[in-house]
């Protein structure tokens, strides 16, 4: 991916337009896309970054997704591609 490519992905990630694989944003404080969901526990879960740490909780899995990726984006990982 060249230079323009990732500038125009990250504009549409920050616009909201675009999501991962598997629908999640990027933390909202480091912009990792690594990140732990446990949405799978009888009481609680909670969607974590890997990375710094940020973590958001609750009782509902999809609840979750939807507020995680409804955060405030401060961060974006961008990977500049030299020629």
């Amino acid at each position: 991916m060249n230079y323009d490519d990732q500038i125009k992905l990250a504009q549409a990630i920050f616009s909201g337009a675009i999501l991962d694989k598997n629908g999640y944003r990027g933390c909202p404080r480091c912009g990792s896309r690594n990140l732990t969901h446990d949405g799978c526990a009888p009481d609680e879960g909670y969607i974590s970054c890997d990375i710094c740490g940020y973590s958001i909780s609750g009782n509902d899995p999809y609840e979750m997704v939807n507020r995680w990726n409804l955060l405030s984006r401060d961060s974006f990982q961008l990977k500049i591609v030299f020629d």
